[in-house]
C-alpha cells in the first residue's frame, strides 16, 4: 500500500472511528499486499473495546461506519469484525495489513501479543492443511 492512501485511509479512520466503541482497527487484504485490482475493495476489520474485543457493533452501525470510511477513502470498504474471526484471518489482518486506528495502545499491545502467540502456535499446522486440500483437489482434477 502505497504511503499516499495508507495517510489518507487512517486519518478517514481516525474521523469516523472516534467516539465510537472501536478502539483498533487495521486494512489488510489485496490493497495492504499488492494484489489489488482497480475495482478491488478496501478490507478493514476492527476490534471493540478492550474488555470484551469479540463484541461485534450492531449490523446497522457497521454500515454506517463503512459507508463513512467509504465515502472519505474512495473506495468500497468491506468492514469486519475480527473479534470473533477466525484465528487464520486474525493473524493475517495482524501480520500482513497496516494499523489504521488505535486509541488504547495499552490494549492494543496484550491483545496483538495474545493473537501473535496463539497464531503463531497453529501457523504451520494451517498451511498444512490448505496444501493438504490443494493436494486433494489436485487428484481429482477440481
Amino acid at each position: 500500500m502505497d504511503r499516499e492512501l495508507q495517510a489518507r485511509i487512517a486519518q478517514a479512520a481516525a474521523d469516523v472511528f472516534a467516539g465510537t466503541p472501536v478502539f483498533l482497527a487495521y486494512a489488510y487484504g489485496s490493497r495492504c499486499t499488492g494484489g489489488a485490482r482497480p475495482d478491488s475493495d478496501l478490507d478493514v476489520g476492527y476490534y471493540v473495546g478492550a474488555s470484551s474485543p469479540s463484541q461485534a457493533l450492531p449490523i446497522k452501525e457497521e454500515m454506517v461506519l463503512a459507508s463513512r470510511l467509504s465515502t472519505r477513502v474512495g473506495l468500497d470498504v468491506d468492514l469486519r469484525h475480527l473479534g470473533d474471526a477466525p484465528l487464520e484471518l486474525r493473524g493475517r489482518a495482524l501480520e500482513d495489513g497496516v494499523r489504521i486506528y488505535c486509541s488504547d495502545h495499552v490494549a492494543r499491545v496484550n491483545l496483538e501479543r495474545d493473537l501473535l502467540s496463539a497464531y503463531h502456535d497453529y501457523k504451520f499446522e494451517i498451511m498444512r492443511f490448505h496444501d493438504l486440500r490443494l493436494a486433494r483437489f489436485a487428484l481429482r482434477g477440481a
